[in-house]
């Protein structure tokens, strides 16, 4: 359901002028990350606007629990969201759908996504700006209904709050009326004091009209300590960086690096991941002719465990 790449996602339902817009791994080898599949537009030139951090000369390397995801667990889940049919696996996933209301338990990383399907992302009398809860009302909402339902992690931290919303648009490209907004409450979580990077790591609830919980999307893995490594240097980072290139979704004029950091990456939630590595991250900007696209890029910090 979740890719990567994350964008804007265009419902085109053009009527009389009006368009509708949303706005297998060896236990004793680790998988090198790789970047043979991205895809877009690729340069190796580059603005550095920014300082190169300071780093610590070894991190740890944590192991992922795999996840219990049985038919039991799911059923049990389910109940909680209010659900009462019983699931079914298809390859990969739990799956179950009660009335308007669709849930998926994925079998290798544990990701839980729930959804009222009748409302979510769907233009209706409800989910409208006047009948949304503020901000910090839905904060505890969000947190209030994850413990509820057993799924507030404890190394949860709070991201952001952003509003989702499918807005009517006329043929200049102008806002004339919103068809669905809600309100999304993000967390986050760090480990060693770095962030946990990567589509892979990920907790949202949704929150509509009348405070109404209508999305929740938790892909949040168990780790362990594993073993300590030697990093490269922020410099070899940069290094390497520049021979494999900047990738973005434009063909750009300028590419600048605003920000670099030290992070743990997590896979998608749809692959089994066996580790959490170490990887610099390298954020930034890609500047064309027509419009301007941010840009987050991965280099692997410890040589031991691959390369791109």
């Amino acid at each position: 359901m979740r890719k990567l790449v994350v964008g804007l996602i265009i419902l085109s339902l053009i009527a009389v002028g009006i368009a509708y817009i949303m706005t297998e791994q060896s236990d004793t080898e680790i998988q090198p990350l790789t970047i043979n599949n991205v895809k877009g537009f690729r340069t190796t030139s580059f603005v550095l606007n920014t300082t190169l951090p300071k780093v610590p000369k070894k991190l740890m390397v944590y192991e992922c629990v795999e996840p219990k995801v049985t038919l039991e667990y799911v059923s049990l889940l389910a109940k909680r969201f209010g659900m009462n049919e019983q699931p079914e696996k298809v390859f990969d996933e739990f799956i179950l759908t009660d009335g308007n209301y669709h849930l998926e338990v994925n079998t290798k990383s544990g990701r839980i996504a729930y959804t009222d399907a009748s409302r979510w992302m769907v233009g209706n009398d409800v989910d409208k700006p006047s009948n949304l809860p503020s901000d910090e009302k839905a904060i505890k909402i969000a947190r209030n209904y994850l413990s509820e339902k057993g799924l507030m992690p404890a190394d949860a931290i709070l991201r952001d709050v952003t509003h989702p919303r499918v807005v009517a648009m006329d043929k200049e490209g102008s806002t004339i009326g919103v068809g669905f907004e809600d309100v999304k409450v993000s967390f986050t979580r760090r480990i060693n004091e770095l962030p946990v990077v990567g589509a892979g790591s990920k907790l949202d609830v949704e929150i509509g009209g009348n405070g109404d919980v209508i999305n929740v999307y938790k892909v949040w893995r168990n780790y362990r300590p594993y073993k300590e490594y030697s990093i490269i240097t922020p410099e070899q980072a940069l290094e390497k960086l520049k021979e494999i290139g900047v990738f973005t979704g434009i063909k750009s004029v300028d590419k600048v690096i605003n920000r670099i950091y030290l992070g743990y990456y997590t896979k998608s939630a749809s692959e089994k991941q066996t580790y959490l590595q170490p990887v610099y991250v390298f954020e930034g900007y890609a500047k064309g002719e027509n419009r301007t696209e941010e840009f987050k890029q991965y280099i692997p910090a410890i040589p031991e465990l691959g390369g791109i």
